[in-house]
C-alpha cells in the first residue's frame, strides 16, 4: 500500500456532482463528490482530512481505500475511520458519523449510549434472522419426516433426494 493521497477541493464545485476532475498534483482523476466531502470535513474541523490510496496503487487488499485522518496538534495523527467505495457514495452518513461522535456537541455518555443502542438493534436483527432460519429448517424437517410433499418415501429439495 503506498502513501495515501489527500483530497482537496477545487473552487466552484457543486456538492453531489458525480463527475471527475483532473488533479495535476496527484496525476489522476478525482471524484468531484469526494472533493466536496473533503472540503466539508475540513471546514468542520481544519485538522480533519480525507485521505485515500490512489486507484493505480490499490490491490485486492484495499477494500477500504479511503480514510478520515485526524491531525490535531499535540496528538499523533491517526485514522478515525476507514471507508469503502460504497460508503463514499453516502456522504451524508459520513458527515453525520463525524458530528455524532464529536464530544463538542455530545457528551461521552450520549455517544456510548447511542453505540450501545445500535449494537442492541443489530443483535435483535441477527436474532430474528436466526429464528427464521431455524423455523425454515424445522419446516423442512417436518416435511421430510411426514413423507415429503407427495407422501411418498422420498423428498426432493435443491436437487437432492432425501429418502425416508
Amino acid at each position: 500500500m503506498s502513501a495515501p493521497g489527500i483530497i482537496t477541493n477545487a473552487p466552484g464545485s457543486a456538492f453531489g456532482a458525480l463527475g471527475k476532475v483532473w488533479n495535476s498534483e496527484r496525476r489522476e482523476f478525482i471524484s468531484q463528490q469526494h472533493m466536496d466531502l473533503a472540503t466539508i470535513i475540513h471546514d468542520y474541523n481544519p485538522y480533519f482530512s480525507l485521505v485515500y490510496v490512489p486507484e493505480n496503487d490499490r490491490d485486492a487488499s484495499d477494500t477500504k481505500p479511503f480514510a478520515i485522518l485526524d491531525s490535531t496538534p499535540g496528538n499523533p495523527p491517526y485514522i478515525m475511520r476507514y471507508l469503502s467505495e460504497l460508503e463514499m457514495l453516502n456522504p451524508k452518513e459520513i458527515i453525520a458519523w463525524i458530528y455524532m461522535g464529536d464530544q463538542k456537541h455530545h457528551s461521552a455518555q450520549e455517544i456510548v449510549q447511542r453505540m450501545e443502542l445500535e449494537e442492541m438493534a443489530e443483535r435483535a436483527l441477527q436474532l430474528k434472522r436466526n429464528e427464521e432460519e431455524l423455523l425454515d429448517q424445522a419446516e423442512m424437517t417436518a416435511t421430510i419426516l411426514s413423507g415429503g410433499r407427495d407422501h411418498k418415501n422420498f423428498y426432493r429439495h435443491d436437487g437432492r433426494t432425501y429418502r425416508r
